[in-house]
């Protein structure tokens, strides 16, 4: 089995993060990307203290952490702060303990050189067409788009980590469902201006229909002077049209009433309507995330919507719960891969299934024209907001500790992505790097 490489097909953050410690473990690992030059590019995301425990483990916490921006609480309004909807503090879970705004682009940078560094065969430009598995190991194939077909060569296993979209994923003999959510978000990335130095990820709402986010994300590594800040704004797909149509100006009066004054100075950067990328996304759910030697993570095994912001955090506990589930047996040379991946199955579990089933719960409360949902939601936080038991399970499904909705199980997995002894230190002030 060890002759036989390991191939990951997509170079996003479960496909990168899983390379990484497998070739680590001492398994061949040739990581497919169909891009042909990455780029360190994309949105701004928030990393949760799972997900910063994930990083822990691949070595680059001190990284990132010295790049991004720390996040104290997630605090959301009504139009121009007149009622609070959401105030969820991160040190009501432990002390000390923060979210990361961090641009995707260091987050990817960071992974793709530990990749290198670690022996990856990172093979870019490399479209991947289907796959035939045997009992002993999965064959891959490639084409040039013109029907020119060509074999890969034979691989112990295959982790595809290609995404919501993935065509591969309909290959395997899995009951599967994809749904495209009608609400996407408007997004980008600007510097910060003088004198905000806020930790809050700071959101305002009108209704269900309504949302203007600003999230502080730190630095980059080519330019560590300028911090950044992502900024949001909730909008239905199909009314992307008559959102250009109606012009910049339309849109910058819309989140001065909704948000007033703090808003102002950040859209001064926002200068084009080119400056505002449509972001989409779907909901994915697999009967199982396996088929023999084959196996499916991250967004293309899970995709949710982002309103838990739990997206990159659960790609990389994939990674880690992956590197267990091979590296029990790593180092034999006789693997039982279907075992392995049915074990992470049974790992990842309990946790998916809370944070996907929370993730349709909450996603017509925030995006959606329901007058009803926004004052059950109102209603609903206000009350968890003073009640303890409320704000605890608020704030750990925020952190990523949840498997369930009234308890959780932390003996169930190896992660330890949620007990108080391994939680991170403070992070550093970017200012001074």
């Amino acid at each position: 089995m060890k002759d036989l490489p390991i191939a990951i097909v997509g170079a996003g953050t479960a496909g990168l993060a899983s390379a990484i410690l497998l070739a680590r473990q001492g398994w061949a690992v040739t990581l497919y990307e169909r891009v042909a030059e990455l780029q360190p590019v994309g949105a701004g995301i928030l990393l949760q203290p799972s997900g910063l425990a994930a990083l822990r483990r691949l070595g680059l916490l001190d990284e990132c952490a010295g790049l991004g921006a720390p996040i104290s609480r997630l605090f959301g309004t009504s139009a121009c702060a007149q009622r609070v909807i959401l105030d969820t503090r991160y040190e009501h879970w432990q002390p000390d303990s923060f979210g990361l705004g961090i641009h995707r682009g260091v987050l990817m940078t960071a992974l793709l050189n530990a990749a290198r560094a670690a022996g990856v065969n990172i093979r870019t430009g490399m479209s991947i067409s289907r796959f035939v598995q045997s009992p002993t190991h999965v064959r891959l194939f490639t084409d040039d788009g013109k029907g020119n077909e060509a074999v890969l060569g034979e691989h112990g296993a295959l982790i595809l980590a290609d995404g919501t979209r993935s065509q591969l994923r309909a290959q395997m003999r899995v009951r599967q469902w994809a749904k495209t959510y009608p609400w996407g978000a408007l997004w980008s990335i600007v510097p910060t201006p003088e004198g905000s130095d806020s930790t809050d990820l700071r959101q305002w709402y009108r209704g269900c229909s309504q949302m203007f986010g600003i999230m502080p994300t730190g630095v980059t590594h080519n330019e560590r002077q300028t911090k950044l800040s992502s900024l949001f704004w909730s909008l239905p797909v199909a009314s992307h049209g008559a959102w250009q149509q109606a012009g910049l100006d339309a849109w910058k009066d819309s989140v001065r009433e909704l948000a007033g004054g703090p808003a102002e100075a950040f859209l001064q950067a926002i200068d084009t309507p080119e400056r505002l990328m449509l972001a989409s996304y779907a909901d994915v759910r697999m009967q199982q995330w396996h088929d023999g030697r084959v196996l499916a993570i991250g967004d293309c095994a899970h995709a949710m919507s982002p309103q838990l912001g739990q997206g990159a955090n659960m790609a990389l506990v994939d990674a880690v719960a992956l590197s267990d589930a091979l590296g029990v047996t790593g180092y034999e040379r006789t693997v039982d891969v279907p075992a392995c991946f049915a074990a992470y199955g049974v790992v990842r579990r309990g946790h998916l299934r809370y944070y996907r089933q929370a993730s349709r719960l909450l996603t017509p409360l925030f995006q959606s024209n329901s007058t009803v949902l926004a004052m059950l939601r109102d209603s609903a936080l206000f009350v968890a907001r003073h009640l303890p038991m409320g704000r605890q399970h608020a704030v750990s499904t925020l952190v990523g500790a949840r498997t369930g909705w009234l308890f959780s199980d932390k003996s169930a997995t190896q992660l330890h992505a949620w007990r108080k002894a391994d939680a991170v230190q403070p992070l550093p002030d970017v200012s001074s790097g």
